[in-house]
């Protein structure tokens, strides 16, 4: 239930700054991160509200029988991050931080599965091309995931496109 609740928080805050006025010609863009803050993938729809602020919610879902030790594992994952971008135009340093929504289920050699949720958090410092007048997105960066006893250093490397 409290998974929900923060979910529903970050939401709102999406929507509410959403009706900002933005000083970029094109602030959407929807883009494929690959081992970034989703885990293996994620498909992330990114808002900018001013030319250097911006917020981004991603999905990404993962489903199989065997991975590695691990058996019928089915993962679902919600990363939401506000984003700072100092930069110019077209080029920005992305700073990001927020959390990691996690819903899942494995078993392990074989046992029976065990499901659960939780949240951790998640981070970016990396580099963003987005031009102003919309059209192809890249960004790559170092994107670690921690929790309250852990920590897991991640990079990410993202294709979209701004509109």
């Amino acid at each position: 239930m409290k998974n929900i609740r923060i979910l529903i928080m970050w939401v709102t805050i999406l929507v509410a700054l959403n009706y900002s006025v933005t000083a970029q010609t094109h602030p959407n863009s929807i883009y494929l991160e690959f081992f970034g803050n989703g885990g293996l993938y994620s498909l992330n729809y990114d808002r900018l509200f001013t030319e250097d602020f911006g917020a981004r919610i991603g999905f990404m879902y993962f489903e199989t029988e065997q991975f590695f030790f691990w058996t019928d594992i089915e993962l679902f994952l919600i990363p939401l991050t506000i984003n700072y971008l100092p930069g110019s135009k077209n080029h920005k340093l992305e700073l990001g931080i927020g959390p990691v929504i996690v819903f899942g289920s494995a078993g392990l050699f074989g046992l029976e599965s065990v499901s659960g949720s939780g949240i951790g958090g998640t981070a970016t410092i990396g580099y963003r091309y987005q031009p102003a007048d919309g059209g192809f997105l890249f960004r790559i960066g170092f994107t670690p995931y921690f929790g309250f006893d852990e920590f897991h250093p991640t990079g990410g490397l993202s294709v979209g496109y701004a509109f």
